[in-house]
């Protein structure tokens, strides 16, 4: 029987308040429960974080704990790719939380060969449109998902094809890494097999409550980096 190839979760975090910081521990929290340890690694990636994420009963699967200062978000999903030991690499947010089966399920894409990436539905559903979803085949379940940039899964071949993700832009690059695989010929997909809850925007949630001019700034040199 052929091995499972292992994934490495790569987690991005910017912790500035406790909210943050456990909104990251619950994160970490629901990957480590609804996970079998043996599928993947992951990677917590924690820029100029002012609380440490803590784990105080020894429960929480976290393999390599980077902190850095001033790296910024791209720049630290491309210092997380370069730790990771996978062969597929799974970019996720602090801000999302991940269900029973999420990672087999996302994988079987890639075992199979449908894409080179595959990207999780992240838009909030009600009970109804869920028990009507779940129950599609693998296959149908890729016409009804929908794209954001809080996870996605991609195998490290592919990814190393895309030169990774462009660390001059910070809210916009999700836009920018997408164009990045389809010049680069990465086959993309997205699915309604697998659905994560994200708390959309978090960190800049409280970017904008607190340092709404530095939200704006950062904004308007990505759009302008993105128009040229």
């Amino acid at each position: 029987m052929q091995s499972m190839k292992k994934v490495s979760i790569v987690v991005t975090s910017y912790i500035q308040s406790r909210f943050q910081c456990h909104m990251t521990m619950s994160c970490l929290a629901n990957v480590t429960r609804y996970t079998d340890p043996k599928d993947y690694e992951l990677i917590l990636m924690s820029d100029s974080e002012k609380h440490p994420v803590r784990d105080d009963y020894h429960v929480l699967k976290i393999d390599k704990y980077i902190k850095t200062e001033g790296m910024g978000y791209t720049k630290s999903m491309n210092e997380g790719a370069k730790l990771a030991t996978g062969d597929i690499l799974c970019f996720l947010q602090n801000d999302v939380f991940v269900w029973r089966d999420w990672l087999t399920d996302l994988r079987w894409y890639l075992d199979n060969k449908a894409a080179d990436c595959v990207i999780p539905d992240q838009v909030p559903r009600s009970f109804e449109e869920v028990e009507k979803l779940r129950n599609l085949s693998m296959l149908n379940a890729t016409k009804y998902g929908s794209r954001d940039a809080g996870c996605l899964m991609i195998t490290k071949e592919a990814f190393d094809k895309t030169g990774g993700w462009n660390e001059d832009l910070s809210l916009l690059c999700d836009k920018d890494f997408y164009e990045r695989m389809a010049k680069a010929g990465v086959s993309q997909i997205d699915t309604c097999r697998t659905m994560i809850s994200h708390i959309c925007a978090a960190t800049n949630l409280d970017r904008l409550d607190n340092k709404p001019e530095e939200y704006a700034q950062m904004m308007d040199k990505d759009a302008k980096l993105l128009n040229k």
